[in-house]
Order: structure tokens, then sequence, then C-alpha cells
């Protein structure tokens, strides 16, 4: 098979943690030939939708992780399968790689995750669909609307709508002294923001559940916050700690397997904080290696195994 994965440069990933590095030494070890493509290589040749790519070996070795080989470019259907895990921003780059790969689609590739879904499914937003699931949530770009959300509920958290890694969180007090300055400036940008009521739990650490074809391993990624940061994406400096899945993380679960299942995704990352539903990531979810430094757990061997039974 040949199998193209759409990634940031892999010159910059941390090659013991990247889970797309995972997934390509399995698809590697497994006889697949593997190709790199970065996201400002895809395009549209006419109505072709084509990319610039290379072959590629990898291996985990801190001097050498990645060994390309010279630049081609072909239309994508040159491609049995394409996995796309370009990290967010989620901008309109990102969607008009969407379209891209949704042409490619239609020419018979296999392109995981969905394009469409990919596009339907902001990670923020996502989690809007199960309202019994999350705590209580605005999304406004209104300085009165989230004003009066705060006073309702004294403390709040504010997130980006297409940013990761826990870039722009903010957590707001009503009694802050620069609340009204924040809210101002959310006001002038006139974009709209997710604002939810702070969850205490987050110092209990933050799950991060991978799903396979909406199947979990039975247990979570927990990222706990360090030091005074009350934030714990890895990203953002917090501690990984493998766990098992809680009765609620089952409830979760099962409440949005079905939906990812119609959609097409085949792997997402669902977060929860306490008892909430906090995140479904279909971008790029990570935390692949944390699972299988930990305890073992080869999830990036049973996502390859997955793309092959679909041929």
């Amino acid at each position: 098979m040949k199998l193209a994965f759409v990634m940031d440069p892999i010159s910059q990933i941390s090659y013991k943690k990247d889970s797309t590095l995972a997934m390509m030494v399995e698809a590697q070890e497994k006889g697949h030939e593997i190709f790199y493509i970065e996201p400002n290589c895809l395009f549209f040749n006419s109505n072709r939708p084509s990319a610039e790519f290379s072959a590629i070996s990898v291996e985990y070795e801190e001097s050498s992780w990645y060994e390309k080989e010279e630049n081609n470019i072909s239309s994508l259907d040159f491609f049995d399968a394409i996995l796309m895990r370009q990290d967010p921003p989620f901008d309109m780059n990102y969607v008009n790689n969407t379209y891209i790969l949704e042409a490619a689609s239609k020419l018979g590739v296999k392109v995981f995750n969905n394009p469409k879904a990919l596009r339907d499914n902001n990670e923020k937003l996502a989690i809007l669909d199960y309202p019994s699931l999350i705590t209580d949530t605005i999304v406004s770009s209104s300085k009165e609307v989230i004003k009066d959300f705060v006073e309702i509920n004294s403390e709040v958290v504010i997130k980006p709508l297409g940013l990761m890694g826990g870039e722009g969180i903010r957590r707001l007090h009503h009694e802050d002294a620069d609340l009204l300055e924040t809210l101002d400036l959310i006001d002038q940008k006139k974009e709209k923001i997710m604002v939810q009521k702070f969850i205490p739990e987050v110092f209990e650490g933050d799950k991060r559940v991978i799903l396979v074809s909406g199947e979990d391993c039975g247990f979570s990624v927990t990222r706990i916050p360090q030091g005074d940061d009350f934030r714990g994406n890895l990203a953002a400096g917090g501690k990984a700690e493998v766990r098992e899945l809680n009765d609620r993380d089952f409830e979760i679960i099962n409440a949005i397997k079905p939906k990812l299942i119609e959609q097409g995704i085949l792997v997402a990352g669902i977060d929860i904080l306490g008892s909430f539903l906090t995140e479904i990531n279909i971008t790029s979810p990570t935390c692949f290696r944390e699972l299988y430094d930990q305890q073992g757990i080869n999830l990036a061997k049973n996502l390859i195994e997955k793309i092959e039974q679909a041929f």
C-alpha cells in the first residue's frame, strides 16, 4: 500500500513523543511504502487534487529519525490512502486542504479522517451536540453576553475555537481587575470564542481518550497541570499519566461513538475533565506514544491495521 502522511514539518517534531511518527514507523514495519506531504504542498492542478511529496523512511533515532528522498509531483490518486495529520490552527488554509483531500477521496483514495468530517467538526464546537455531557457553555464574541455569563458562573475558562495545545486558553474570575479590558479585546476582535464554567477537577488532570474506529483501549492519558498553570496540555508543560477509564468515561465514549463511526472518523481524541466532555479532537489526536511507553498499548499499529482492512 502507498500511504501518505500530510503533516507539519517532520524536522520539528519530538521524535520520542510524536504520534504521527509512531504511525509512520508501524506502517513501514508492516511493509507499506510511506510518503511525506507538508500541508502547503497540497494543491489543485486544474481539477486534479495533487501534491508535491517525497518517499520517506523513519526510525526512532535521535540524530536522524527520518530520511527523505527527492521531491516528486503527482495527482493524489498515486496513493492508496492518505492520513491527514496537519495540526491546527483550524483556519482557511486548513479548510482549503480538506477540499483538496475530499477531491482525492472522490478519485478512490482512502482519506483518514474523512475531510468533510474534519470541516464539519470543529474540535471545540463538536461537544455542543452532547449538551448532557458538557459543563455550562456559551460561544460568543459579545462583551455583554460573555460578561453576564462570567457574573453568573463567577469563574470561567475562555478558549479560542481554532487553536490547540492549550494555546490562548485563559481562566477568568468575575473579580479580576482586567476582566473588562479582556472582554473589550474580545469584543473588538469580533471573533467568537468558547466560554465555559470553570471545572475545579482540572487540577486532578485532563483525560485524553484515543478512539480508533470508535473503540477505546481501556485507558486514558491523564494530563496533569504543573506549577501554577491550570492547563494540563502536554504542549503547555502538563505531565502525562496513563490511567484506567471509569464508568463516566465509558458513558461519554458510548454517547459519541455512533456519530464518529457514521461520519467516517477513524481516529479521535476525546477530552474529559472531571465528569464533563470538553473536546472532540479529530484533526491530529496525540498521546499514542504515552500509551505505548507507559502501558505497552500500540494504538499506532491498531490504526494501520484498520486502514489495511479498508481495502
